[in-house]
């Protein structure tokens, strides 16, 4: 967190108004929260704000798992899901299908990422585009681009590294709320309002506090490094606010071991019944004594699953597992845009890409068990001569001069990242099927591995005579345990399996 300046009152603010100012070296557009803080308590009470600063809480729902992971630099403290996403960068590309594939996982897209380029202040940097760097290839009637680093070419099979920024329209009216006069509360565990007085009495009472006088009025001013952290606090616990405002405090919400969740599982998975039944088998290696699982034996199909995870955007993930107290305060927030009115968001579209966020175009995984939604690739945008000339020309199309590479219309098109060349697949997935894998209990993924798999016996002190084995069939209801207790177990085998028996 930025250095924390307290500074004088300030005439043109209202008489008692304190500046909290948490300043960043760099230069960039900030944010300003206003809080009111009980200070004997060391509690943030409640804070009020503009659509700016509710659009930038909303935007973190759209957020997938794995960029979340990359962006608070593999420390989320959300149960085990650092250490799959710590896997998928020790791994070599040889075990992925393409080499785009590891870096689909490793910087997931957001489908809502052209909204979030609009946002005064966005956590997820700005969008660009790859396309290849031959100009023979970008001279035809129609050129090809990817959103991932890595992806080859259609025509000439390369890798398309050459970086294109993309151009976005400005905006004045507000990214998913509505840009107005509205004023927004919001709670230290993320429940947003309309700002009302019978809110305001709502929380003083809630929280019993009696005497107002006792309020201290600060303002809080944020960057994308505050943000970040306070993106990180509010997945950990839920009193996001009082960690920011006292990070001495900064007590930490303890996630629960996870329990069964068959029934309410079982009753989610009654309608997916249009999906085609899929199963599993792994081979979990269980300590006897303990009955927790070592690690398992699994093939493509399971590592597929579990990496196909950290492409499910955050609002998507709460839907699916419904309501949990390890999430700190993010399902208030979700629960927040479910409950305000239409008429504070700028589209129906608009509050649905936060309630069900979908994935970005060509990250769906065709065999996945969880029914998750992918958005559609963008449309082919069309110009008059070639997509070299376009940019070869200041970004100004053919108009009054004719191409010349002799193409009169081109079209940009948006390639498969997982397409090895041309229309080729080696292989459906992220990871290629001739591999079988070892998965720890707390989701360390490597290739099958001898030396590995002893160096795992010596480090929990076991014996060969403490285990045991047998095949387990791993279906969807079990993909959804899979998914809830990785993100609040340090234990995800053990806890996810736990009501199958080895056989």
């Amino acid at each position: 967190m930025g250095e924390l300046i307290k500074e004088k009152r300030i005439s043109s603010l209202p008489s008692g108004t304190l500046i909290l100012r948490i300043r960043s070296m760099a230069k960039e557009e900030r944010l300003f929260l206003k809080v009111w803080v009980d200070n004997a308590k060391k509690r943030v009470v409640f804070a009020e704000t503009s659509s700016d600063f509710v659009d930038v809480l909303f935007s973190f729902l759209t957020l997938p798992l794995g960029t979340i992971i990359k962006l608070l630099s593999d420390n989320s403290g959300l149960g085990c899901i650092d250490n799959l996403y710590d896997s998928i960068k020790q791994l070599s590309d040889e075990h992925f299908s393409t080499k785009a594939c590891k870096n689909m996982l490793l910087s997931p897209c957001s489908a809502a990422a052209e909204y979030c380029e609009k946002l005064k202040l966005n956590v997820y940097g700005p969008r660009v585009f790859y396309c290849c760097k031959m100009d023979d290839c970008i001279s035809r009637t129609r050129c090809y681009y990817s959103s991932v680093w890595q992806t080859r070419c259609y025509y000439c099979g390369e890798f398309m590294n050459e970086i294109v920024p993309w151009r976005n329209d400005e905006t004045t009216d507000g990214v998913f709320v509505k840009k107005n006069d509205t004023k927004f509360m919001i709670t230290d565990d993320f429940r947003v309002t309309q700002s009302s007085v019978s809110a305001f009495y709502d929380r003083l009472k809630e929280l019993d506090v009696k005497d107002i006088n006792l309020l201290e009025e600060w303002i809080l001013e944020f960057g994308r490094e505050e943000l970040l952290n306070l993106l990180k606090e509010s997945l950990r616990t839920k009193e996001a606010l009082t960690n920011i405002f006292f990070p001495d405090l900064c007590i930490r919400c303890t996630s629960p071991q996870c329990k069964n969740w068959m029934e309410i599982i079982m009753n989610k998975s009654k309608g997916n019944a249009e999906l085609e039944i899929q199963e599993m088998l792994i081979i979990p290696i269980v300590n006897r004594t303990s009955n927790k699982v070592m690690c398992a034996v699994v093939g493509k199909e399971f590592v597929d699953q579990l990496l196909s995870f950290l492409t499910f955007p955050l609002g998507s993930v709460l839907k699916l597992i419904g309501y949990s107290d390890s999430f700190g305060c993010m399902n208030n927030l979700y629960d927040s845009i479910h409950e305000l009115k239409i008429k504070y968001f700028k589209s129906e579209e608009a509050k649905s890409m936060l309630i069900s966020p979908k994935l970005a175009p060509f990250f769906g995984y065709r065999k996945q068990m969880l029914y998750m939604e992918e958005s559609s690739p963008l449309v082919p945008s069309s110009l008059y001569g070639c997509q070299k000339c376009y940019w070869d020309n200041n970004n100004s199309p053919c108009i009054t001069v004719s191409c010349k590479h002799g193409v009169q219309q081109s079209h940009f098109i948006e390639i498969d990242p997982m397409l090895d060349k041309a229309d080729t697949y080696i292989d459906e997935g992220f990871v290629r099927s001739d591999q079988n894998f070892l998965v720890t209990d707390d989701l360390h993924v490597t290739p099958i591995s001898l030396p590995y798999f002893i160096q795992i016996l010596k480090r929990q002190g076991l014996h060969a005579d403490q285990l045991e084995y047998g095949e387990i069939v791993i279906e969807r209801p079990h993909v959804y345990n899979l998914l809830k207790t990785m993100l609040t177990s340090e234990t995800t085998l053990s806890d996810a399996l736990s009501f199958r028996q080895v056989e």
